[in-house]
């Protein structure tokens, strides 16, 4: 065949190869068509920079020779030679054997078969431990140090490689992609971490990544996660801070998504997502409360829709895990960021909502939703140092449960951690009960516990005492009345210890520095309330690090 009939049929194959990218992946092949045009061309023109200025003799005659893929004969040395001594052209020429690699991975090159051997994974390892050494090699680039930019662009010889680099980053967004085992997945990903400062040359191909990166990120793999999370931030460091609203809006619907289901498995996945996010809306204060101010006020809406209208579907918007997770993450970034006083102004209209949907079906079915909610507004509470009135929220299972009805028996306590409402089935055994009561005292012990210094505290915990013994009178059930009476004892405890310290008090009440003072000294010392929490963690931590009990084996 002629060099022009050879020519021709590649041009051929390359047409017929971008027709099934286009059938396969369309919005990829939209990307390329609209952001980088002359990547289309993969080999076409690649090496046509006979024109830049300031390149050797040498190196002008390398970049009109085509690049050849690298044939096994040839690995060993290039192996060496891309550790010691790399140069434009023989990366040039890894890159274009990792893209047939990359196409007949996907079904698009049938000509080159390298699956036959060692061969195709040895080009990945080599390209995914070694190309991003010699690249900085070949651009004389110094490995960032957190302080100063890696930027490829002002190398002298970036315009030999730039395409041919371009094309690759696409290549692994595009490997990305095709891998779906962790096994695989996580090298790519640690080697993409090491690409970002190429990345960031393009906003395109930054952006691009960054989709990818929001799609693991919410993913289920922890590994994966955390390396998405990586480089999620690392990216997003290197655009204008115009595009930051849109992905930090992006990682805010992926994590909506993702909290629809919530079970003992996924929870971990979800706390993951909440914190990480709470983190990269913290590096962004002004994107942090615009976002916060748009989707409270949207969560207030959809309450007052349920408190007006009363219909099924309206209360369905509210009550449901998306709704739930949306309360915890917003608390969470509150907490995190309540020194930036415009996001200190979004905690009152929180806090309302919270409180709310609470009080918007007041029943024992959905007491698991009370609970959720109350830990989230204790967070608020504690963190922010905000009073917030919790203990009649809390106060409120003794009076909607009916301890002293009859019960079905039930192996053990029902499980609140992951649900928001209890059948009826589980409302009548004794499981559900215990489970009320239990989480009851433990949130009235960690909410007392943040005040057991305070100047007030006798007075604060009067209500919780009153109530407690009302309970304790009317209750028939005396495993209830035991718990309940264990913790009331040491909240009088607590309550008498203030009183004593406060009989020794010379400074007016109004003086709030001697007060403030006075409860710092108090909280070093240690309150009882303080010391019934930590033994009874201990407690816990006990039970919990025990060995299982071997099963005896049965006689024959």
């Amino acid at each position: 065949m002629s060099d022009s009939d050879v020519e021709m049929d590649e041009a051929a194959s390359h047409a017929a190869a971008l027709k099934r990218l286009k059938s396969k992946d369309p919005d990829f092949y939209e990307f390329l068509h609209e952001n980088e045009k002359d990547l289309l061309n993969f080999e076409e023109g690649e090496e046509d920079e006979s024109d830049e200025e300031d390149v050797d003799e040498d190196e002008e005659v390398d970049e009109e020779e085509e690049p050849e893929a690298i044939t096994p004969k040839k690995f060993l040395a290039v192996k060496e030679q891309v550790r010691d001594i790399p140069t434009a052209k023989l990366c040039r020429d890894l890159i274009s054997s990792f893209k047939i690699v990359v196409r007949q991975t996907d079904g698009l090159n049938n000509k080159v078969d390298l699956s036959k051997s060692d061969f195709f994974n040895d080009i990945i390892k080599l390209c995914l431990i070694d190309l991003v050494p010699a690249l900085y090699k070949v651009l004389n680039l110094s490995a960032s140090d957190g302080k100063k930019r890696v930027d490829p662009t002002k190398s002298k010889a970036w315009k030999k490689i730039q395409k041919s680099v371009k094309g690759y980053l696409i290549d692994i967004l595009k490997m990305i992609s095709i891998m779906k085992e962790s096994s695989l997945l996580i090298p790519i990903l640690k080697h993409v971490v090491h690409l970002i400062p190429f990345y960031s040359v393009s906003k395109p191909l930054t952006r691009n990544l960054l989709k990818k990166a929001i799609s693991l990120w919410s993913g289920e793999e922890e590994t994966i996660r955390v390396l998405s999370l990586i480089i999620i931030v690392r990216s997003t460091k290197k655009l204008p801070k115009e595009y930051h609203g849109k992905i930090l809006k992006e990682m805010y619907f992926a994590y909506i998504k993702n909290t629809k289901f919530t079970s003992p498995s996924t929870w971990p996945m979800i706390n993951f997502m909440k914190r990480s996010l709470t983190e990269i809306y913290s590096l962004n204060p002004e994107i942090a409360y615009e976002h916060a101010f748009i989707y409270i006020r949207q969560m207030s809406i959809h309450l007052r829709n349920a408190i007006t209208i009363k219909q099924k579907e309206a209360l369905q918007t509210v009550y449901n895990w998306q709704y739930m997770h949306c309360i915890l993450l917003w608390s969470h970034l509150l907490c995190r960021l309540v020194e930036h006083e415009p996001l200190k102004t979004l905690i009152y209209p929180l806090v309302q909502t919270t409180i709310g949907v609470i009080n918007l079906i007041p029943t024992e079915k959905y007491i698991p939703l009370r609970f959720h909610l109350v830990k989230a507004l204790m967070h608020i509470s504690e963190s922010t140092g905000i009073f917030i009135p919790v203990l009649p929220l809390i106060l409120d299972v003794l009076k909607i449960v009916d301890y002293n009805k009859k019960s079905h028996f039930s192996v053990r306590p029902v499980d609140f951690s992951c649900a928001l409402k209890v059948t009826k089935s589980q409302q009548q055994e004794a499981g559900f009960k215990d489970s009320c009561i239990f989480e009851l005292c433990s949130f009235v012990v960690d909410y007392l516990k943040c005040y057991s210094n305070s100047i007030g505290f006798p007075e604060l915990a009067l209500p919780v005492v009153m109530q407690f013994k009302s309970f304790m009178k009317q209750c028939k059930v005396s495993k209830y009345n035991q718990q309940l009476k264990t913790v009331l004892s040491k909240i009088e405890e607590n309550s008498l210890f203030i009183s004593e310290r406060r009989k020794s008090v010379s400074f007016s009440i109004a003086d709030n520095g001697q007060v403030k003072k006075w409860e710092e000294d108090v909280h070093s010392e240690g309150t009882p309330l303080m010391q019934f929490k930590k033994e009874s963690r201990k407690v816990v931590e006990v039970v919990m690090d025990m060995p299982p009990k071997k099963k005896k084996k049965s006689s024959k």
